[in-house]
């Protein structure tokens, strides 16, 4: 579970010099800020947020959908699958 995600937003002070503070992410206006700001100051490269995790990466894993094995998966792709129709019952 995480706690909160921040933005390092760039921005620039009277001597045209760049510095960052973190921005916490809390609704959709904040994200139309993240790529607006983002756009401005950079057009490449990665959107730099940091993830606070209020839960231990171990009790994270073992929540995780465990792997399968190659004979498992390969007994669900060989196994007969029910036609499925996008238009209706």
């Amino acid at each position: 579970m995480m706690d909160g995600v921040k933005y390092r937003r760039p921005s620039t002070d009277s001597s045209r010099s760049v510095r960052f503070t973190r921005m916490k992410l809390m609704n959709d206006d904040d994200l139309r800020t993240m790529f607006s700001i983002f756009g401005q100051f950079s057009t490449r490269g990665p959107i730099e947020l940091d993830a606070s995790l209020v839960r231990y990466v171990e009790h994270i894993r073992q929540s995780l959908i465990q792997p399968r094995n190659y004979l498992e998966i390969r007994t669900l792709m060989d196994a007969p699958h029910k036609d499925i129709s996008l238009d209706g019952p």
